[in-house]
């Protein structure tokens, strides 16, 4: 259930939320086992957000050492899943084929089903119809899907989406004061550029429903280029393959600045994207997936903040710098999909500026 669909938001709520509602009915709350062995997660299939579930996957692996854990996810987060550590094992499934996703959860024969994911009602469908022996999950203002959870946490846009998936655990576990860090597995050798000594990394592309307001005008990532370029600097634009109608003219006009630039598509999903981000002196990026895994890693980066709001979503890691426009506006995305008759320019209130001072700061 991709968030930025909105025919599958719309399937999702006006068919999801009486199913969901009408099977809820029957269920009845039962309390936490006193044992076990087998526990399944699940969260949204945002990249981002699954980067972000890292560091509370950890903790349940702290709290249950014994425990098998599998990670329940989709193709769409498949790239982020594989390179978080803390399951034994992952399963993915189809969000939008019921009957093969419900009986493949069934066949987990889990004692516990954490679901991470905050608005969607099939989520919240296949904890109820999944066999689990306890499930918890999110109560979130307006989303209609709480009612079949043995445990609900209240899911709240005051907080960023990281200590809401702590909330979660928390209640799951109380009492628990672990509170692990985002993580992923770094694999030696896969350093794309290993032998540029200083390369900088942008990636301008946001993805999903209209990505194109979370993107910063060319002309501004051309001045900043030239703003923070050394003698020396090799400027590498990631994108996916989808991308590269876009990457290979932004790259042009790059070099045509007299600059060094070169177009980079990982091969194999986020395992050499994230060398390279660690690899680069800075990465400067729109508020999506791709700045998430910077961050998580470790590598500096700045993130681009204009209809995202920081405090819901802006970068987490120890070299992080967010930017957002200095007029105070735009931060109004919570879930991800509430563009309403938001202003359309106000990533562009961002300014060449206020981006170099951040990269300098990490630079």
């Amino acid at each position: 259930m991709r968030r930025g669909s909105k025919l599958n938001r719309l399937m999702d709520y006006w068919l999801g939320t009486p199913l969901l509602n009408l099977l809820a009915r029957f269920h009845r709350k039962r309390a936490h086992p006193a044992q076990i062995a087998r526990i399944g997660v699940l969260c949204s299939p945002a990249l981002g957000d699954t980067l972000l579930f890292s560091g509370p996957l950890q903790d349940v692996r702290k709290a249950f050492p014994g425990a098998h854990i599998t990670h329940i996810c989709m193709k769409q987060n498949l790239a982020a899943a594989e390179i978080i550590p803390g399951a034994d094992a992952r399963v993915v499934i189809s969000l939008t084929s019921p009957s093969a996703t419900a009986a493949a959860i069934r066949a987990l024969k889990l004692d516990v089903l954490l679901d991470f994911s905050s608005w969607q009602r099939l989520t919240a469908f296949y904890a109820l119809m999944s066999g689990a022996k306890f499930t918890a999950g999110f109560r979130t203002r307006g989303m209609h899907r709480s009612r079949g959870y043995d445990m609900v946490v209240e899911h709240t846009n005051t907080r960023h989406e990281l200590e809401n998936f702590r909330a979660l655990l928390a209640a799951f576990l109380p009492g628990m004061t672990a509170q692990s860090e985002p993580a992923v597995k770094v694999e030696a050798g896969l350093t794309p550029f290993a032998d540029q000594a200083d390369v900088v990394v942008f990636h301008p592309w946001a993805s999903g429903q209209n990505s194109h307001l979370r993107e910063w005008a060319e002309a501004s990532w051309l001045a900043l280029a030239q703003e923070i370029a050394g003698p020396q600097t090799l400027f590498v634009v990631t994108g996916a393959p989808a991308d590269m109608p876009r990457v290979t003219p932004f790259v042009a006009a790059l070099r045509g600045a007299g600059l060094r630039a070169e177009a980079y598509v990982s091969p194999d999903g986020f395992r050499s994207l994230t060398a390279l981000l660690l690899h680069a002196k800075l990465t400067v990026s729109v508020n999506t997936g791709v700045m998430h895994l910077a961050a998580v890693a470790g590598a500096p980066v700045v993130s681009l903040n204009g209809p995202t709001a920081e405090h819901r979503w802006g970068a987490r890691g120890a070299h992080v710098r967010n930017v957002q426009p200095a007029d105070g506006s735009g931060g109004y995305l919570h879930l991800g999909f509430e563009f309403g008759n938001q202003p359309a320019d106000i990533i562009d209130r961002i300014t060449v500026a206020q981006v170099v001072a951040a990269a300098k700061e990490l630079r």
